[in-house]
């Protein structure tokens, strides 16, 4: 946009300290504070959500986790196995079976 980091605070009211902040990554700004930012840019903020993932594309990761740890020698516990873990300590199961299909 063509504009400087003093002139940004002058039209947000955010020090130029911590916009240099936020520009370099160094931290994290409030979602008040980009709508701040927003809006002296004249533009509106869009929250980038992470993409959404399947149940089947969950299961693959967990197999390619699975496969990686028992590389490295990681004992992974089927999740069978985990499940009947957690009831024989009684621990309801229910939902985590009804989620895993």
């Amino acid at each position: 946009m063509g504009i400087t980091l003093s002139q940004l605070s002058a039209m947000t009211g955010i020090a130029q300290p911590n916009l240099s902040r936020f520009e370099a990554g160094r931290v994290d700004a409030r979602y008040s504070t980009l709508a701040r930012i927003a809006r002296a840019l004249g533009v509106k903020p869009v929250l980038c959500a992470p993409a959404v993932m399947t149940m089947s594309e969950v299961r693959g990761r967990m197999d390619e986790g699975r496969i990686r740890l028992s590389e490295h020698g990681i004992r992974v516990r089927d999740t069978e196995q985990r499940l009947a873990w957690k009831q024989s300590r009684g621990i309801d199961t229910t939902i985590e079976r009804r989620l895993l299909g």
